[in-house]
């Protein structure tokens, strides 16, 4: 992971230790959530995965051979 330096206001940085310490967390870790959290990128990586088990676990579209049969079908049908 590529790394970056940034500059702190002193109270967002004592803020940023005091959380490390409470939850035992790393800066980076800390830091990145948050921006990955104000670029919303955590929530649309969170929807791709319910995504993701949701059509894994319940194949909504059926069987993946029956479908791409009929893709198949209507592929030689539109030539």
């Amino acid at each position: 992971m590529p790394n970056i330096s940034v500059y702190l206001k002193d109270e967002t940085l004592e803020a940023i230790h005091a959380k490390s310490k409470i939850e035992h967390m790393p800066l980076s870790t800390i830091i990145r959530e948050a921006v990955e959290q104000y670029l919303g990128i955590s929530e649309s990586k969170e929807a791709r995965n319910n995504i993701y088990k949701t059509l894994s676990k319940e194949k909504p579209l059926g069987e993946w051979e029956e479908y791409h049969k009929g893709r198949t079908l209507s592929d030689v049908c539109r030539g």
